[in-house]
């Protein structure tokens, strides 16, 4: 019998990541981290997701006038909309997705 793994903060997130999407501030509270601690380690996973794996940004949405932030590539919500200016917005949410 193997002794029981412990994964690392980073590790577990992947996890999670490759089971459901997730925003920075879900993740901070499943994690017991703070919110930037996990912004560094999804900065990280951005960068090198693991083989076979893609890194997806479900973009926020302005919850006045439906803006979709598509072409952001910050990791962080946006502070207001550029079209309405308000500042009603949705977190961006993060998914592993495996890749085709």
């Amino acid at each position: 019998m193997e002794p029981e793994k412990q994964l690392t903060p980073r590790q577990a997130i992947k996890a999670l990541l490759q089971k459901q999407d997730y925003s920075i501030r879900e993740l901070s509270q499943i994690m017991s981290l703070s919110e930037k601690e996990v912004l560094d380690h999804l900065e990280h996973i951005a960068q090198a997701p693991g083989p076979d794996y893609h890194f997806v940004i479900i973009p926020a949405v302005c919850r006045h006038c439906g803006f979709v932030f598509k072409k952001r590539e910050r990791l962080r919500t946006p502070s207001r909309c550029p079209r309405c200016r308000q500042e009603s917005i949705s977190r961006p949410r993060f998914l592993l997705s495996l890749r085709a």
